[in-house]
């Protein structure tokens, strides 16, 4: 993580190298990846707004490019390079939740406590608790079905 990573790239900088938004279709996978954490964030921190990808081009070819979960504004702090695409998508998105927001996201419901993202057994994206003896909160994607009842009723309010 780094300081300059709160905004984007400025207008000035070579465009190769810019951060940028990216190209619709490019890459499926982290797509896909950010569709799960934005049910998350829908579920869990709606005020958030939905958050989208960016990437930051490597100049050397033995280097991969880095992606950013931003905020709607462009906001973003923290990178992912995807060997686990949703649980490095989820990681990125916490990254800019906590440093940009001030904000810990996302919480157990049962000990009030920061989860993180993780790769299970297997191989599903997950959120762990590592409070206590630590336990799998749920899949990627599936926040909203850990909420208590009030709540997950008016998720599904939202979504219907």
């Amino acid at each position: 993580m780094s300081h300059f990573s709160y905004r984007l790239a400025d207008p000035g900088q070579d465009p190769e190298s810019a951060t940028r938004p990216l190209e619709p279709g490019s890459r499926p996978d982290l797509e896909a990846a950010l569709e799960a954490v934005n049910r998350d964030l829908a579920a869990t921190l709606p005020e958030a707004g939905p958050m989208r990808l960016l990437c930051t081009p490597a100049h050397d070819e033995d280097i991969p490019d880095q992606y950013h979960a931003a905020l709607p504004d462009g906001r973003w702090h923290g990178y992912t390079t995807y060997p686990y695409p949703i649980a490095d998508i989820a990681e990125a998105a916490q990254e800019t939740v906590q440093a940009v927001l001030w904000q810990v996201w996302p919480v157990c419901p049962e000990h009030r406590t920061g989860v993180h993202s993780g790769v299970g057994a297997d191989e599903r994206a997950v959120w762990w608790c590592r409070a206590g003896e630590g336990h799998e909160l749920c899949e990627v994607g599936g926040l909203a079905h850990t909420l208590p009842g009030k709540q997950r009723r008016r998720e599904r309010r939202r979504e219907g």
